[in-house]
């Protein structure tokens, strides 16, 4: 069905593809299960992060992120290998690196921490802007690049709630929660090689 993948990549898009499904089912079970030890946690007041410094959810919070982040980095490296403007996925991939960051340096790490994690969101949704507006080569690319494009402009649009919420974990869901979702609809065809 997809043959205009490279027969010899088809093995390393499989693995990718297999990452790119596991990404939110990592993230949204680490986040769920943090989120449901955690009483004190309001959407509107608090940041995902602040889950990462907690005793009792710090080590599933942090984990959950370098292992999204490592599942990231193997999606996208599948993606540069079948890409036909691989910028935006060495983004994605740069951006997979931040994610791993933000795990590895928590809050508590302050300056680390918001340099890994504001790295990851604006990578992330540039990476996706990227792909939506360069990939047209074929119908995979087409159908992969617009729903990014939506996706980016989501992520664009929820800064909107910077200025009027006193907590950050609304924006950071909207920019990063509809990117994992468009990782596993491309991981899942990307399977169909």
């Amino acid at each position: 069905m997809w043959n205009y993948f490279d027969r010899g990549q088809s093995g390393i898009t499989r693995v990718a593809g297999i990452c790119g499904i596991f990404i939110p089912v990592v993230i949204f079970t680490c986040l769920g299960l943090s989120i449901a030890s955690s009483p004190w946690f309001t959407w509107t007041q608090h940041a995902l992060s602040d889950l990462g410094i907690q005793a009792n959810t710090a080590a599933l919070f942090n984990y959950g992120m370098i292992l999204g982040g490592i599942l990231t980095l193997v999606f996208s490296l599948g993606l540069i290998k079948i890409l036909s403007n691989k910028i935006g996925a060495y983004l994605l991939a740069l951006s997979s690196v931040a994610l791993i960051g933000i795990g590895l340096f928590p809050e508590t790490l302050f300056a680390l921490h918001f340099i890994t994690s504001a790295s990851f969101f604006v990578l992330l949704t540039v990476a996706l802007l990227i792909i939506g507006l360069t990939i047209k080569q074929n119908p995979f690319e087409r159908s992969m690049g617009s729903l990014a494009f939506v996706f980016a402009l989501i992520a664009m649009g929820s800064t909107f709630f910077l200025f009027h919420l006193e907590g950050i974990a609304i924006t950071e869901a909207l920019s990063c929660f509809p990117a994992f979702v468009w990782c596993l609809i491309v991981g899942v065809k990307m399977t169909r090689v």
